[in-house]
């Protein structure tokens, strides 16, 4: 029952960021006046970020690559959750202020200690150890951009674009340095593919050189373009090479594989000056972009690796909702041409399908009772 106990505060979590984002969706017709947005949206990505899928993730890994997670670490775990709840709420009342920051720190701080205590335990192939523990490293790394922003601020730099860079530094090495590298070592596991110690190096590589994709946001430079090309090109030939392993997989893992290259190659079209500009220049497409990233492959991917069977009708209703909303957000000038209703309404209705399904999915996880203990092995 311990898996069922850990798995709790992820899927609760993400039902709540779930429903603040339509709550924001709403907020965005027009029909809400005097919206503290900013407050929400807060709140909506770090409980998205930290409290569903790095927990999410974080559990995947305690329960597949260790014995089981001891009483000590599961205090921390709860910790964290606690942290986690009140940093919601803090955020929700006032936003970027002295509670929302001390929660927020003190959880970054409880999560090394968590992650340390699971770096003394891991257990499994040397090279898939050795990508979990990259992720790791990649966890302290990132953290390195919200402790500069202190510093920027009393030198009168907030302005500037190294604080904005500072933000995109934690976030990248949260998105592709962490959560990447726990789930390509999980997908390794489940898909029984043996990963060399020279494919899980490139992979590091290239998750580090692909930040300078953030970088286009602050500056200008064919170096910047051509560093992210590398990076994307590298990861899109890394997973190639295991195009073969998922042919005679079930049909989730074959299309969380595809996603995934999907995922490499808008990489690689994002190193071209145009594709760049949009992303920096039109914040729908920025939005599409990591909505793709985490509705599109975190969320259907932590689904699967929960092993529970979801009905096709709610997989059907959550894909179609994630695909309207992106094209929605892509091409939103031509959907607001076709249909009478503003494109906000559309978007709207398609963040209710995704709240729907992840309602659903959540739900039935958290109410359900029977081979709980088999909740999470991959």
């Amino acid at each position: 029952m311990l898996s069922k106990k850990l798995w709790i505060f992820p899927l609760l979590f993400g039902v709540i960021g779930s429903l603040i984002g339509l709550i924001l969706r709403y907020a965005f017709t027009g029909n809400l006046t005097g919206f503290p947005f900013k407050y929400f949206l807060h709140a909506h990505s770090h409980v998205m970020l930290l409290g569903f899928l790095f927990n999410a993730l974080l559990t995947l890994i305690w329960i597949n690559f260790t014995k089981t997670i001891d009483k000590i670490s599961y205090r921390y775990y709860i910790a964290m959750q606690f942290c986690m709840a009140i940093m919601l709420v803090a955020f929700l009342l006032q936003g970027y202020a002295v509670y929302s920051i001390l929660f927020s720190t003190l959880h970054l701080w409880l999560s090394y200690i968590l992650l340390i205590r699971l770096w003394k335990r891991l257990e499994g192939s040397k090279t898939t150890l050795l990508l979990l523990k990259i992720g790791i490293f990649f966890h302290f790394l990132s953290s390195l951009g919200p402790y500069a922003l202190g510093p920027l601020m009393v030198l009168n730099l907030k302005s500037s674009p190294w604080y904005q860079q500072s933000i995109f530094f934690y976030l990248h090495f949260q998105f592709f340095g962490v959560y990447f590298t726990w789930f390509i070592a999980l997908l390794a596991k489940k898909a029984k593919i043996n990963l060399s110690k020279n494919v899980v190096i490139y992979l590091a590589i290239s998750m580090i050189l692909l930040f300078s994709h953030s970088l286009d946001y602050s500056f200008d430079h064919w170096i910047i373009n051509f560093t992210g090309a590398i990076g994307a090109i590298l990861l899109f030939l890394i997973l190639l090479r295991f195009r073969l392993k998922f042919l005679h997989l079930d049909w989730t893992l074959k299309v969380i594989y595809y996603i995934t290259l999907t995922i490499a190659i808008i990489n690689i079209a994002g190193s071209f000056p145009y594709v760049a500009d949009l992303l920096v220049n039109n914040r729908f497409v920025l939005i599409a972009w990591l909505h793709f990233l985490f509705l599109g492959l975190y969320v259907p991917f932590i689904w699967i690796f929960m092993n529970r069977k979801i009905h096709f009708i709610v997989w059907l209703l959550y894909a179609v909702s994630v695909l309207l909303s992106e094209l929605f957000l892509v091409f939103t000038e031509s959907f607001s041409n076709w249909f009478s209703i503003s494109i906000m309404d559309l978007l709207f209705l398609a963040y209710l399908g995704i709240f729907l399904s992840m309602i659903i999915v959540n739900s039935f996880f958290i109410f359900q009772t029977k081979g709980a203990e088999k909740l999470n092995k991959v």
